[in-house]
C-alpha cells in the first residue's frame, strides 16, 4: 500500500510539474502576444487609445491577467495595477509582485518602454494553475481513494486465498501427526507455488509411506523368519547345558548355534545394505566405477561356483566403461544373481553375464537356460524373505533379488524378470549418470 500511495504521489508531482511548465509557457505566449497587441495600438492611437484598450482589458479579461501603464516616475496612468512592480520585469518573462485592487500580488509579467517613455506592463498571475493544481489534487485523491479501496480488496481476497489454501496443507501435516500416513494435500491443475508444495508433500509422504512399509515388513519378516533359528538356537542351547550330554554332541549343539547365528548376522547385514540402497544413504559413496572391469572381476570370482553345478559361464561386455555407482553393492547384486543361477539353473546350464547399452541406461543381463520362475511369481520373488520353496528348506534367506532390487533403485534403475526361453532372464538396469 505504501509502494501504491507513493507511486501515485510521485506521478502526481511529475504531472504537476510538467503542467506548470506548460501553463508558464503558454501564460508568457499570451502575454507577449498581448504586449504587441497593445504597442501597435499607441503606435496607432495614441496613448488615449492605449489607455482605453487597457481599461477595457481590465475590465473584461480573466481575473489571472493584470495590466499596468506606468510614466516614467512610476506614477500610475492606466490598468489594474495600482503600483508598479518590482523588480521591474524583463523583456521577456519574470516573475514580479505588484499591489493591485486586492492587494499585493504575485505574478510572471513582461513590459516594454513606449515611445513616450513610459512602461507598459502584461502579466499573469498563478491563479490557472492553481485551479488546475486542484483539479488535479481531487482526481487525485479520487483515484487515490479507488487505489486504496480495491488494493484493500484485492489484499483481503489474497490473503484470504492464501490462508485457505495454507490451512489445507497444514490440515493434511495434523492429519499426519494423528496417524493418518494416507492423507495428501489436494493439488490443482493450475499448477501455482501451493500446487508444487502439496506436490511436493505427497512425494514425500509416498516415500515416507514406502518405508514405513518396508520397515514394517521387514519387522513382521523378522518375526517370522528369526523365531525358527532362534527356537533352534534355544534348543541346541539347552541341549549343550544338559549334564548328561556328551562332549562330542555338547560341541555339535555348540556349532549348530554357530551357524544359526551366522545365519542370522547375513540376514541382518543383508537388511541394512536394502535399507541403506532404499532410503539413499548409500549414494555418499557414490563414485566412478569401471562397470566391465566390475562384471569381469566377479565372473571370475564366482566361475568355479558354477563349474561346481555343472554349468558353463559366458561373459559380454558391450556396455558403457565407467558410470557413476556403487561398487560393492553393484558386486554384491550381480554376485547374488550369479549365485541364484548356480543354485537354480541345474547342472548343464548355460549362464550367460552380459553388460550392453539400452535406451539411456546401462545393463547388466544374468541369462540362463535353466526352469526359470513362473510369470506369476516374477513380481512377489523381488520381495524381501520370499522363497519360491514353501517349506523354507535350505539355507538361503530369501534377500538376494531384495538387494539387487535395491540396488537397481539406488542406481535410478530397475531390475526386470523376464522370460528367456527357456530360463531366466534377468536384468539390471543402471542410469549412466547415477541415482534419479
Amino acid at each position: 500500500m505504501t509502494i501504491v500511495v507513493g507511486a501515485v504521489a510521485l506521478a502526481f508531482y511529475m504531472v504537476n510539474l510538467e503542467a506548470e511548465h506548460v501553463f508558464l509557457d503558454r501564460e508568457r505566449d499570451d502575454a507577449l502576444a498581448e504586449r504587441q497587441i497593445l504597442l501597435d495600438a499607441f503606435i496607432r492611437e495614441g496613448p488615449r487609445g492605449l489607455a482605453s484598450r487597457m481599461e477595457r482589458r481590465s475590465r473584461l479579461a480573466a481575473p489571472e491577467a493584470h495590466y499596468g501603464v506606468f510614466d516614467a516616475a512610476g506614477r500610475r496612468i492606466s490598468g489594474d495595477l495600482l503600483t508598479a512592480p518590482t523588480p521591474l520585469p524583463t523583456a521577456d518573462w519574470s516573475k514580479v509582485r505588484a499591489r493591485g485592487e486586492t492587494g499585493l500580488i504575485m505574478f510572471y509579467a513582461t513590459s516594454a518602454r513606449l515611445p513616450d517613455g513610459s512602461l507598459l506592463i502584461v502579466g499573469r498571475d498563478a491563479a490557472g494553475q492553481r485551479d488546475f493544481e486542484a483539479r488535479i489534487a481531487g482526481g487525485l485523491l479520487i483515484a487515490l481513494a479507488v487505489v486504496v479501496v480495491a488494493s484493500l480488496g484485492v489484499g483481503l481476497l489474497l490473503n484470504a486465498l492464501v490462508i485457505r489454501r495454507a490451512e489445507a496443507v497444514a490440515g493434511v501435516a495434523e492429519r499426519i501427526a494423528a496417524g493418518d500416513l494416507g492423507a495428501r494435500a489436494e493439488v490443482s491443475e493450475r499448477g501455482d507455488a501451493f500446487d508444487r508444495i502439496g506436490a511436493s508433500l505427497n512425494r514425500m509422504l509416498n516415500r515416507i509411506e514406502e518405508l514405513l512399509t518396508g520397515m514394517r515388513t521387514v519387522t513382521d519378516s523378522l518375526a517370522h523368519d528369526l523365531r525358527t533359528p532362534l527356537t533352534r538356537m534355544r534348543s541346541a542351547v539347552d541341549s549343550a547345558l544338559d549334564p548328561a550330554i556328551s562332549d562330542g554332541d555338547c560341541r555339535a549343539a555348540l556349532e549348530e548355534v554357530s551357524l544359526e547365528l551366522e545365519r542370522v548376522s547375513s540376514v541382518f547385514t543383508a537388511l541394512i545394505d536394502i535399507a541403506r540402497a532404499e532410503s539413499g544413504l548409500s549414494r555418499e559413496m557414490m563414485q566412478p566405477v569401471q562397470l566391465d572391469e566390475v562384471v569381469l572381476d566377479v565372473a571370475s570370482l564366482f566361475a568355479p561356483v558354477l563349474e561346481d553345478a555343472g554349468q558353463h559361464l559366458e561373459v559380454v561386455t558391450q556396455g558403457p566403461p565407467v558410470i557413476e555407482g556403487h561398487e560393492q553393492l553393484l558386486r554384491q547384486a550381480i554376485g547374488n544373481l550369479l549365485f541364484n543361477a548356480a543354485r537354480h539353473a541345474g547342472s548343464g546350464a548355460t549362464v550367460k553375464l552380459e553388460v550392453l547399452n539400452g535406451a539411456g541406461v546401462a545393463e547388466i543381463v544374468v541369462a540362463d537356460n535353466g526352469p526359470g520362475i513362473p510369470e506369476a511369481d516374477r513380481g512377489r520373488v523381488k520381495d524381501r524373505f520370499v522363497r519360491l520353496d514353501e517349506a523354507r528348506g535350505g539355507s538361503g534367506s530369501g534377500l538376494g533379488l531384495s538387494i539387487v532390487a535395491a540396488a537397481a533403485k539406488l542406481h535410478g534403475g530397475e531390475l526386470r524378470l523376464e522370460d528367456n526361453r527357456p530360463g531366466l532372464r534377468a536384468v539390471l538396469t543402471l542410469a549412466p549418470g547415477g541415482s534419479a
